[in-house]
């Protein structure tokens, strides 16, 4: 009789998404597998604190599991990657994912550390134009009309009649930066404003939320900087996503999540470091921002690249949703359920 599967499982997942971690349970229960739950911190805090009772994971623990499960461990949950990886056993890392209420969930991790990192454009061209586009086209228009992103978004939006190119902040400090960007996040917006300086062309930059709160003080005083040396150029702006996407000339980014507004208002992006989106053709990908940003005006004006780029976004979009992100709320009947998008990942432990 074959050996049941140990796996641990990071004990606030309860909390951080009910709906996930129900479906992670069907699936240890329905494959005859057995669980165990731990906590990652030596005292959680007094929201979770009843989750103290269980054992604080530790190297003896973690060398008992075949797998373990936890949410947020570039981050907040980095120790237990840490022990993992030092010990050659496999993590299934979760995260908040791209679109609303979905969750990453990759054995490889995320950013340049997933294999789709390299194979995105072989997974998008396994999907059928015919078997995306009205899909997509629906979703498309249900996001947009509800005004819905990762993040709550304003109803409003500025007057702003200049062409300009959009750039989504990032939070500096972000793993997706430190780890897989290719250079520090002031380097990069640097750069951004200089090319739109020197073409003439206006920046709208829309703060991240933790730059009102973790990172006020350095995101002010940057584009301080910017503003004094690039003059004219930096406009600092708020209000949807969709709407600066949707009336950009292009969306500036390095590896951000707002990509994926991007692709749901059929933008033009750019992208320098490490992500799954950076081999899809649906961004223009250039480690060298100002090449990036002249191809992304290339492209605007050709409609044979334009279109090409398009269906590579619907294709994206779909497979995100449909075979990739594991989904709290799935309004439009993903073609894989939770359970199989799980299952998919945990089969993919290297025997």
């Amino acid at each position: 009789m074959p050996k049941r599967k140990r796996i641990g499982i990071e004990a606030p997942l309860e909390d951080y998404s009910p709906v996930i971690y129900k479906s992670i349970m069907h699936v240890i229960k329905k494959d005859n597998m057995s669980y165990r739950l731990f906590r990652i911190r030596k005292k959680n805090k007094k929201k979770r604190a009843r989750y103290n009772k269980f054992t604080l994971l530790d190297v003896s623990s973690v060398k008992k599991l075949d797998l373990l499960v936890v949410f947020s461990p570039y981050a907040t949950s980095h120790k237990a990657k840490k022990i993992c990886k030092n010990n050659n056993i496999p993590l299934l890392h979760l995260e908040s994912g791209f679109l609303p209420k979905s969750i990453l969930c990759d054995i490889d991790g995320f950013w340049g550390d997933s294999c789709l990192c390299s194979r995105m454009k072989e997974e998008l061209n396994k999907i059928s134009e015919n078997d995306c586009m009205n899909w997509v086209k629906e979703y498309r228009s249900h996001l947009i009309s509800k005004n819905s992103s990762k993040r709550k978004q304003p109803n409003d939006h500025p007057s702003i009649s200049e062409p300009f190119i959009f750039l989504p902040m990032q939070y500096m400090d972000d793993q997706s930066v430190l780890r897989f960007g290719n250079m520090v996040y002031p380097k990069f917006m640097k750069l951004v404003t200089k090319f739109c300086y020197e073409n003439g062309i206006k920046l709208v930059i829309k703060k991240h939320p933790h730059a009102y709160r973790k990172e006020k003080k350095p995101v002010d005083n940057l584009i301080k900087v910017l503003k004094k040396k690039f003059k004219n150029t930096v406009i600092v702006s708020d209000g949807s996503i969709h709407w600066f996407c949707k009336n950009c000339i292009c969306m500036a980014g390095m590896n951000t999540g707002a990509i994926v507004d991007g692709l749901i208002n059929n933008s033009i992006i750019t992208h320098c470091g490490k992500s799954i989106f950076m081999n899809s053709g649906a961004v223009v990908h250039d480690d060298d921002v100002a090449e990036g940003l002249a191809m992304a005006l290339e492209v605007s004006g050709n409609k044979r690249k334009l279109k090409e780029m398009n269906v590579s976004q619907s294709k994206l979009l779909y497979y995100l949703y449909n075979n990739y992100l594991l989904l709290e709320h799935d309004p439009f009947n993903s073609v894989k359920t939770n359970e199989e998008k799980i299952r998919y990942q945990i089969n993919r432990i290297k025997k």
